[in-house]
């Protein structure tokens, strides 16, 4: 007598199947997308969607539950978030549209701008604006402390401006300036303090008229705290960069007006929330910045309560602490 061995049936679970058609429908997400989310590559998705997965069901499904709950979770506190008109689209501010300004200035001159000063002040949001403004004639990197060299500024470059990574720093860095000779395009560095000498050395000549075709440079502006400016200040770096300069512009968060906080926080902009604003403004005003004030106020909307008291209490979780 014989016999023989059958594999057990997979089980699936038909609501959660569902659930995840409805997700990729509702979201308008690629499958490939969501399936990386998951943590499966999308032939495995689509394997499991047809009921066809070789592996462990089980498994896959657990990681699933776990992936969609924390998107109903996201999304739940998005719409509380909506409620309380916390918008993270870019405010004009005083400070921001400052910004905005001296990149355009950068541009329409071809000259090196450096714009320094508190983090958080609102400096990135106008950059990142600009470029969204104007796509085709902006170049926006931000560094890291591993691309802040020659090649690392270089390969960030090359990949904006879609040039081969290949050569060395020196046939990149000629590239970039054989690219960028004769556009109208502007090159915004974020995160400047961290550039090593040679990178800023080569992004100092990038405005540099050429000397035989009498071509215009480029604009370049250098976005960071006031660590870089007082570097070049100081001549820690070569002089030449700091007479290249043609405008330097320092901002403090301390200057923010009361219309930035209503622009910024608009949930606190009427008469019975005074006491409210005040407490953010003190915020955005100090050391702790716009950034701190954000997430104190994100804190509270979590919690279900901005109050002046709710707001305080939410500040003692972040880099505020008591106030």
């Amino acid at each position: 007598m014989s016999m023989t061995n059958t594999k057990p049936e997979k089980v699936y679970d038909e609501a959660l199947t569902e659930q995840l058609r409805e997700y990729i429908k509702r979201t308008g997400i690629a499958q490939s997308a969501v399936a990386k989310k998951i943590g499966y590559s999308d032939t495995t998705t689509s394997q499991y969607l047809n009921r066809k997965y070789p592996g462990d069901v089980e498994k896959f499904e657990n990681n699933l539950r776990e992936f969609l709950r924390q998107e109903a979770e996201a999304d739940a506190s998005r719409k509380q978030a909506a409620t309380y008109q916390l918008d993270e689209s870019y405010k004009p501010t005083t400070i921001s549209e400052n910004v905005y300004q001296h990149i355009r200035y950068a541009q329409i001159n071809r000259a090196l701008v450096m714009l320094h000063g508190d983090a958080g002040a609102g400096k990135t949001e106008a950059a990142t604006q600009y470029r969204r403004n104007n796509p085709s004639s902006t170049v926006y990197i931000s560094l890291h402390p591993s691309t802040a060299g020659l090649a690392g500024v270089g390969a960030l470059l090359c990949e904006e401006l879609g040039l081969p990574l290949s050569g060395g720093s020196s046939q990149m860095w000629m590239n970039i300036r054989r690219q960028l000779r004769g556009t109208n395009k502007v090159v915004i560095v974020d995160e400047a303090q961290l550039l090593k000498r040679a990178s800023l050395d080569e992004l100092r000549i990038l405005p540099d008229e050429d000397k035989i075709s009498g071509t215009a440079g480029n604009g370049v502006v250098l976005i960071g705290n006031s660590e870089l400016y007082e570097r070049v200040k100081r001549g820690k770096v070569t002089s030449q960069t700091y007479t290249r300069i043609a405008l330097q512009h320092s901002y403090s968060t301390a200057k923010l007006t009361m219309e930035d906080i209503r622009l910024l926080f608009p949930m606190f902009a009427g008469e019975d929330k005074r006491e409210e604003l005040r407490l953010i403004a003190s915020i955005c005003r100090s050391q702790h910045s716009i950034r701190a004030a954000k997430s104190a106020v994100e804190n509270a909307i979590y919690n279900g309560d901005i109050s002046y008291n709710g707001l305080r209490a939410a500040a003692s979780g972040t880099s505020v602490g008591r106030i």
